[in-house]
């Protein structure tokens, strides 16, 4: 059985690649509108390979727009620094799975950014940035979250009881101002404090899981004799 998905990621070494292949291009978020960054980066090999295997899998009945690709690239590679601060912190990070632009069964086409998933844990992470109107960034993060809910709802609704499903919703914003060649420090800062709540976030749900898992509570009834 497969996964109807962009990518599923069952370890993190199979991520590596995508990832390795951002570091070598020294990917930055950066500022400028997403159609201006399309006409820069829409020849190089990562993002015809993105947007090749995208439409190749039929994954939607709506046209894909090839701003779509630049915000891939955006959150993998806060997804790469995530992961690496799991597992500095210890987390098992072999035993996360990641899915990559979900469409979701029975959910009106309508596709997650990514499921983590974590022994019987599902978490809908959406991701929002906000990048040249600060007044609308409210409005973007209760847009992203009415979507996470409604995918985790829908989720919820067609898994077996004993997974658990939840959500979460970072807004990040640019890093990098391509145009004046100048690093954004304060969004910088605010994308690190970003991504230090979200890894405490899943840290907490991992140990859950690990606490309830039935070898650990006989594990733990060895412990207090």
């Amino acid at each position: 059985m497969s996964i109807k998905c962009l990518y599923l990621f069952k370890e993190l070494n199979e991520i590596s690649l995508l990832l390795n292949t951002l570091d070598q291009l020294e990917w930055k978020i950066e500022k400028e509108y997403l159609k201006d960054r399309v006409i820069f980066y829409h020849e190089i090999e990562l993002f015809v390979k993105l947007k090749k295997d995208f439409l190749n899998k039929k994954l939607t009945i709506w046209p894909l727009k090839d701003e779509e690709v630049i915000t891939w690239m955006d959150t993998l590679s806060l997804i790469s620094r995530v992961m690496m601060k799991l597992f500095k912190s210890g987390v098992q990070t072999n035993k996360i799975s990641l899915i990559m632009e979900y469409p979701i069964v029975f959910g009106n086409h309508m596709r997650t950014d990514y499921l983590l998933i974590y022994d019987r844990l599902i978490v809908v992470l959406e991701f929002g940035m906000f990048n040249q109107d600060e007044k609308r960034s409210e409005e973007r993060y209760t847009k992203k979250l009415q979507e996470s809910i409604s995918y985790r709802q829908i989720l919820n609704n067609l898994l077996k009881p004993g997974v658990d499903v939840v959500n979460y919703v970072m807004i990040y914003r640019p890093e990098f101002y391509k145009t004046k060649n100048i690093y954004l420090s304060e969004n910088i800062e605010y994308n690190n404090l970003e991504i230090e709540k979200l890894t405490k976030f899943l840290t907490n749900l991992f140990q859950i899981q690990d606490t309830s898992a039935p070898l650990y509570q006989l594990e733990y009834l060895e412990s207090i004799l």
